[in-house]
């Protein structure tokens, strides 16, 4: 069941901090929906207790109850919170996994370091459902810091392939605000880490690839040289030919992938 447009749609009302609010307690679950998430940003002040109450009622449907928990941990009410932590941190028998998994996304909407700290606390869960860990990977693409990154690459080597998956897509889409940061990580985590960290990299760019090649143990060349394969043209020219003269090995491994990536055989496939 998804609101999210409906919720949008809010957004255009001429009052606003006046309509959700008598829409949280409308016959029409989707139009309390709606106004719990657009009371998060508007009309928080005036909505605090018909929020808590939404909240707390016992017949509400779960998705108003996430919506209204939401709005108020976003502004750091405290059974807010307890709220979403409860959902997040309890037994699959106790909260089914589509409503975890609904939770993740809430939490992910919520921009402070609580949310982060949950999430990668379930993305370092062992025991919880690999479908529960990758949500938490995916959630953790909202949160740029170096903190989020280094909870995403600890996957890399021990995680499901799902669950590895959605690690590296999360930490391409914070590569660029912690470019560095990640560079730094490529070059001083686990080999067996390297693979998610490079592929990242190779998307994102914008970075001297010859600081990977200093000291770097055979691994880390390899990875070099896919980094500089798959990404030559989001690096700079004057740096990607440095590597010609400082390790003609791994730039003639980069010219092998730029010749077979630039073939019309390249994206082939069979009948």
């Amino acid at each position: 069941m998804c609101y999210l447009s409906e919720g949008y749609a809010l957004f255009s009302y001429p009052q606003l901090s006046v309509i959700p609010l008598a829409k949280l307690v409308s016959i029409n679950l989707s139009e309390r929906y709606a106004a719990a998430k657009a009371l998060r940003y508007r009309g928080y002040a005036t909505a605090r207790q018909s929020l808590i109450d939404r909240m707390r009622h016992a017949e509400e449907d779960i998705y108003v109850k996430l919506e209204a928990a939401a709005a108020l941990a976003a502004h750091d009410h405290a059974e807010g919170w307890d709220f979403v932590e409860t959902k997040l941190r309890s037994p699959v028998l106790e909260v089914p996994l589509e409503t975890q998994l609904e939770t993740l996304i809430v939490v992910s909407e919520i921009p402070k370091p609580r949310s982060e700290c949950l999430l990668v606390e379930v993305l370092r869960d062992a025991g919880r459902a690999e479908e529960l860990r990758a949500g938490a990977a995916w959630a953790l693409g909202q949160f740029p810091t170096a903190s989020a990154a280094n909870a995403l690459v600890n996957t890399f080597n021990s995680a499901a392939l799902d669950v590895k998956t959605e690690a590296a897509r999360a930490l391409l889409k914070i590569t660029g605000p912690q470019l560095n940061h990640v560079v730094s990580l490529l070059r001083t985590c686990a080999p067996d880490q390297r693979d998610g960290i490079s592929w990242a990299l190779a998307r994102t760019g914008g970075f001297d690839p010859n600081t990977l090649l200093a000291h770097a143990d055979d691994n880390l060349r390899r990875w070099a040289s896919y980094i500089v394969g798959h990404g030559r043209t989001l690096l700079a020219e004057a740096d990607v030919n440095a590597i010609c003269r400082s390790d003609p090995q791994v730039y003639f491994a980069a010219s092998v992938l730029w010749q077979i990536i630039e073939s019309w055989v390249n994206e082939l496939s069979e009948y």
